[in-house]
């Protein structure tokens, strides 16, 4: 894909997903009134997701329509095989990730921090990621081996992202992490690594939404992420926003980053092996 195309495509899509988060500003402000559900081991559902979700299918299917689509009400609804069924997924020639409201708790509750995640993955390479934070009016862009932009949509100013201090150990940095929906035995195992990790830097903050902690990390503002049991549509578009803003990315294993992995952590050259020592144990 030539670098014109992927200049047109992202700003098709970062307008499909300001669109959509437009949509969510309005759900959010009727809240009392949404349809709530819940997804076994996955937590809430509002008609918010699966209505925005529509939308942007519907309208991605307009900017690039050869690409299938891993949604995630989509799936949910339609993928009987819930633990592995995206994997089928990743041997696509073209698939649209998309995560319609990533931080659904936070939104349900009132609180601004949640945002709008598409990716456009190639074999499940993550080729085009767009993040967009409704609140801020901000949208993190990123295309492979052509950056990471911070884009306010307000004024169309773009600041590219690159984490080039990688001086700062994990035991001066303030990390961020979140935790899978389900009790029990994983969550026990991620409770303790928590609390590892929490010893070993200067502090641990859970937000709610994996996508947006990922694009801190991508601005500086932490110095690492990492987490389990995320799927697809929560790593797809930050993993590519990170690894372009000079962020190393990968599993608990050291493992080359993918959407499908059980497992993501992101840091700088400082802090990512040292919180992989403590991961990988």
């Amino acid at each position: 894909m030539k670098k014109t195309e992927k200049t047109k495509l992202l700003k098709e899509i970062n307008e499909v997903a300001i669109a959509a988060g437009k949509k969510l500003i309005r759900y959010q402000k009727k809240l009392s009134k949404l349809n709530v559900t819940h997804k076994a081991a996955q937590g809430v559902v509002s008609e918010a997701d699966v209505e925005t979700e529509k939308f942007i299918i519907k309208n991605l299917k307009k900017v690039f329509p050869q690409a299938a689509v891993l949604g995630e009400e989509d799936y949910f609804l339609n993928v009987k095989d819930k633990e592995n069924g995206w994997k089928k997924f990743e041997e696509e020639e073209w698939l649209w990730i998309i995560d319609p409201l990533d931080g659904t708790s936070n939104f349900l509750s009132g609180l601004e921090f949640y945002c709008v995640c598409i990716c456009l993955a190639q074999k499940g390479v993550p080729k085009l990621s767009v993040i967009y934070w409704p609140d801020k009016n901000v949208s993190y862009i990123a295309a492979e081996n052509e950056g990471t932009y911070l884009l306010n949509n307000e004024t169309g100013r773009k600041k590219k992202l690159l984490i080039e201090d990688h001086k700062t150990p994990l035991k001066n940095s303030l990390v961020v992490t979140g935790f899978a929906a389900e009790k029990g035995e994983p969550f026990n195992k991620e409770f303790e690594l928590f609390k590892k990790v929490m010893g070993k830097s200067r502090g641990v903050r859970r937000l709610g939404s994996a996508a947006l902690d990922i694009c801190l990390v991508s601005q500086g503002l932490f110095g690492a992420f990492w987490e389990r049991g995320l799927a697809p549509w929560d790593m797809a578009a930050a993993g590519l926003i990170a690894l372009e803003a000079g962020l190393k990315v990968g599993t608990y294993q050291n493992q080359k980053f993918s959407p499908f992995a059980p497992t993501i952590c992101v840091g700088t050259k400082k802090t990512y092996p040292e919180l992989i020592s403590i991961l990988r144990k």
